[in-house]
């Protein structure tokens, strides 16, 4: 079987092409681009990561560490 690679301009060819494979009922196949993903990796070092701890005792704290208040407002739960 042969392949065809077809790298569109802008996103109205593409989904002309979508289209016209869909209407011809021809197998195709959708793969990201390098550009794709070089806009994802950036938006993720941008954002950071969140490094886990170890145990759920760890998290808990961590999350009780960087509260902003230490006093509570539990008045809703009585």
């Amino acid at each position: 079987m042969n392949t065809l690679i077809i790298e569109p301009k802008n996103k109205a060819d593409y989904q002309l092409f979508i289209d016209l494979a869909k209407r011809l009922n021809v197998k195709y196949r959708e793969e990201i681009g390098v550009e794709e993903v070089t806009k994802e990796m950036d938006f993720f070092s941008l954002a950071g990561n969140f490094d886990l701890p170890e145990t759920s005792e760890e998290l808990v704290k961590s999350i009780e560490e960087a509260r902003t208040s230490k006093n509570i407002d539990t008045k809703w739960a009585e």
